[in-house]
């Protein structure tokens, strides 16, 4: 399969993914600093939110690079095997959301406010990827 066309400016995307790299693996260096300058624990659980965060950033713009490079399949079979399990995770992360903007409207704590917004945006983002391998069944088998 050619990799040629899978991008505009094929070059200038590879090397702005190299650049987004090299700016995550700042971004963990950075927060390696605020961790060993406090032991505030909000000030630590959100510099380690961070660093967990540009660390999958980096997995998943490895996989940008390798599905540019064709290394990157996904088959019907492969699909199919998943969606009974794949549906059944998408509805515990709907559910997810659901109780965490329960839990939002209750709370009156600023701190507490904040933490349960990140989460809520987080389980929301977990929702929405489960619903994207969904249309990746879609692309796939056209007619379903």
């Amino acid at each position: 399969m050619s990799t040629r066309n899978l991008v505009e400016e094929q070059e200038t995307f590879e090397a702005g993914i190299s650049k987004w790299q090299e700016m995550e693996d700042l971004t963990i260096a950075t927060c390696d600093e605020i961790l060993a300058a406090t032991d505030n624990k909000l000030v630590t659980t959100i510099a380690g939110i961070i660093k967990s965060d540009s660390t999958k950033h980096k997995m998943v713009l490895d996989v940008v690079k390798e599905a540019l490079n064709g290394t990157i399949t996904l088959t019907p079979d492969e699909l199919g095997d998943l969606s009974e399990l794949l549906e059944k995770h998408r509805d515990l992360e709907k559910e997810t959301v659901e109780l965490a903007a329960e839990q939002l409207e209750l709370s009156r704590n600023f701190v507490v406010n904040h933490l349960v917004s990140y989460l809520l945006e987080d389980e929301r983002k977990h929702f929405m990827l489960l619903h994207q391998l969904n249309d990746f069944k879609k692309k796939l088998y056209p007619y379903a």
